[in-house]
């Protein structure tokens, strides 16, 4: 089933286009990364697709219907969002923070249901946060912040998951970590589409591989049909040594 489809999309900032007039659809069940230099336009698609970003012409559907129709509240049930920003100002509690995930299910007065607070217990457990969950989010560690910021987006618990560079300056284990949560939404069904500059991990763990540059897609498919030498001089502009290319081995925890 095709959880989300667009077609023809063009999106920029100040009339000035972007991504233009990209086509693609994902499915439930799906890891699908975004690869490319910086700039390139992975950002503008994924806030784009999550209705962040008004688009300039095109369509875009999700769970068979048309975003556009949709209110805002009904989206954000649909589609959850992790930004790349983590700039923290408010000292909630890793649990206010994550709780406001379930912005899209409150009821009249702000409050969160029994089945609310049992997925926020559930993703906190998951993702290994008991220990913190009463502290203050500007009390912790780049590396536990980002992934706070994934339990808030988990705790949505919607069909489709945008991540837009979760792990950035993680260290290499916490990156892999984030990783497997990420691919583990996937296999439960969801459809996660994640912007990452980690070759290696995108070779791994990804379904399928959106390679962009300059707006467009140069190349889409299984990371062996994706990651060829042709393309990744045309994507980044670096030149494979003598034997081509050899991206290193990821070893799954």
């Amino acid at each position: 089933m095709n959880a989300l489809h667009f077609k023809n999309l063009t999106a920029g900032y100040d009339r000035k286009p972007v991504i233009q007039g990209l086509n693609g659809e994902a499915q439930s069940g799906q890891f699908i990364v975004l690869l490319g230099p910086n700039g390139c336009g992975k950002s503008t698609l994924l806030k784009s697709l999550a209705g962040i970003r008004p688009i300039q012409s095109g369509h875009i559907d999700v769970e068979g219907g048309d975003i556009s129709a949709l209110p805002r509240r009904a989206i954000a049930a649909k589609i959850a969002y992790l930004a790349q920003q983590r700039d923290m100002v408010w000292p909630l509690s890793v649990r206010d923070v994550i709780a406001l995930g379930r912005a899209p299910y409150r009821g009249p007065l702000g409050r969160i249901s029994a089945e609310g607070q049992a997925k926020i217990n559930d993703v906190i457990e998951r993702l290994d946060l008991n220990a913190f969950a009463h502290r203050s989010i500007l009390d912790l560690s780049g590396g536990e912040q980002a992934r706070v910021l994934l339990a808030r987006a988990l705790v949505v618990d919607a069909p489709i998951l945008l991540a837009d560079e979760p792990f950035a300056s993680l260290d290499p284990a916490a990156q892999i970590h984030m990783t497997e949560i990420l691919k583990h939404e996937a296999q439960s069904g969801k459809t996660v589409i994640s912007a990452i500059h980690d070759l290696a991990l995108a070779q791994h763990y990804a379904d399928e591989i959106w390679l962009m540059k300059d707006g467009l897609f140069i190349a889409k498919g299984a990371p062996a049909n994706v990651l060829t030498d042709e393309n990744l001089v045309q994507a980044f502009g670096i030149h494979p040594p003598k034997g081509g290319f050899s991206l290193p081995r990821v070893v799954a925890s």
